[in-house]
């Protein structure tokens, strides 16, 4: 019933389409259907140039909106009923399981999922890079670590390689143990030996 009553009155009804999100929004949620509206005029005096909007009075009774172009393929748990008042605010209400939305008066109505929370996101940015930098210097000083162990190694093989090639004798030279060559002196041998 319209509020005041009227002989005549008009029903408006639109559907936004693609320009919904350009004309309604909802922080935190994204509209999965078009934005649909209907409102209620007094159309008694079509010659009247100003229009009235009127009140609807469902009696305690919902207005039943089926979204048919509902398409989405989420948790349906997740969906939830958008009413856009006339005066600014925005209700939400879940939406059963056949697609169905009520709502208590005129305006413009919509369906919408919450968006994934950028600040979760953010979050994970943060970890990484917290967890990332000392990652990165214990990898380098384990890179360090294991460059200096294979050097020593290196020089350690080959100075026992050196010590099996080489045969020597050792001598105690205060206390110290130190290698010693054999004695052998070589014969001088005169270049010419006719000068005695």
């Amino acid at each position: 019933m319209s509020v005041p009553h009227v002989k005549r009155l008009a029903i408006v009804y639109q559907n936004l389409g693609n320009l919904s999100s350009h004309y309604y929004g909802m922080p935190g949620y994204s509209l999965i259907t078009p934005v649909v509206g209907f409102m209620v005029f007094d159309a008694s005096n079509v010659s009247d140039k100003s229009v009235r909007k009127l009140n609807l009075s469902t009696m305690g009774k919902p207005i039943l909106i089926n979204f048919t172009s509902l398409t989405f393929s989420g948790d349906i748990s997740k969906r939830r009923c958008i009413a856009f008042n006339g005066n600014g605010t925005v209700n939400l209400s879940e939406m059963n399981l056949s697609g169905f939305c009520y709502f208590r008066d005129q305006g413009h109505f919509s369906v919408g999922v919450p968006l994934e929370s950028k600040q979760s996101r953010w979050y994970l940015w943060v970890v990484g890079f917290v967890l990332g930098i000392p990652g990165i210097v214990l990898m380098g000083y384990a890179g360090m670590v294991s460059a200096r162990i294979l050097k020593t190694k290196k020089i350690q093989v080959m100075e026992r390689q050196a010590d099996e090639d080489l045969i020597l004798e050792s001598r105690w030279v205060g206390s110290s143990k130190m290698p010693s060559a054999a004695v052998t002196r070589t014969q001088p041998v005169l270049e010419n030996e006719g000068f005695l």
